[in-house]
């Protein structure tokens, strides 16, 4: 459907059964859902995560940028013709894009702290997009690195968390540093209103209990807008609760999975 026209994107797969699809954080790539695979995939899952363009392995390609489209032609590539997409943050962004452009190949949805249509980021989180741009603009990885480590993780985050992102994000400074400019496609769900009241698979609104207030929000407002949504709040988590709580994250998620897309028999 898409792949001869989009880029098919890296990834990682374990398993065989119903396919679900996980796309990563803006500041992590697919090797944040490593401890993730396995376990799903023993329960009965084919379990697929995927680095999103300029991330991780992904080049940034010429062209306009839709990493929707991006997923739903790897998932063609791959033979996956319906799938449980499973996002965090700008990963759940994409994960509700392509279900609003091909909601018959989404059998559900999964948003972690997952950013909202119409609610806007503090003056905090702007403030912290700015420091960042700023330490890019001179040159200063590091200090862009560590702006985004303080804006994304909760104080006292373990240092091998923090040493973690800051890997990935590395990685993807390296790529996006190196690639030319690209336009944005449009954006099926400020095209849509009525987009999100649309999609009717069963959808998990996720938020940690810590994250942003803005997140929070958010995430009440997706899972009173979609109409088979529920929401739940993960104790303990902040934006990144598959990092930050991984065994609770995955209990929950398992949870929803099992209940409504059941694994392989």
């Amino acid at each position: 459907m898409f792949g001869s026209l989009w880029q098919v994107l890296p990834h990682d797969e374990a398993g065989s059964g119903p396919a679900v699809v996980l796309l990563h954080a803006g500041i992590a790539d697919r090797t944040m859902w490593s401890e993730h695979l396995e376990p799903l995939a023993e329960v009965g899952y084919r379990v697929v995560a995927l680095d999103l363009a300029g991330f991780g392995e992904a080049p940034v390609t010429t062209g306009e940028s839709a990493p929707w489209i991006d997923v739903l032609a790897t998932m063609d590539t791959m033979e996956i013709h319906y799938a449980a997409l499973v996002g965090n943050s700008f990963g759940g962004a994409v994960a509700l894009r392509a279900a609003v452009v091909a909601p018959e190949r989404v059998s559900a949805l999964a948003l972690i702290s997952a950013p909202a249509p119409g609610v806007e980021p503090s003056e905090e989180l702007q403030a912290a997009w700015a420091g960042e741009e700023n330490a890019l603009e001179r040159g200063e990885l590091d200090e862009a690195v560590n702006a985004v480590i303080d804006a994304w993780t909760l104080a006292g985050a373990p240092a091998e968390l923090r040493e973690r992102i800051a890997a990935m994000q590395r990685r993807a400074y390296e790529l996006q540093g190196n690639a030319e400019e690209v336009s944005e496609a449009d954006d099926p769900v400020d095209q849509d209103p009525d987009a999100l009241s649309g999609l009717r698979m069963p959808a998990l609104i996720a938020v940690g209990a810590e994250d942003r207030l803005e997140f929070r929000q958010g995430a009440e407002l997706l899972a009173a807008t979609m109409p088979n949504a529920r929401l739940e709040v993960i104790e303990g988590a902040g934006h990144l609760a598959p990092l930050e709580t991984p065994e609770r994250f995955r209990e929950l998620l398992l949870g929803f999975l099992t209940g409504e897309f059941p694994p392989a028999t």
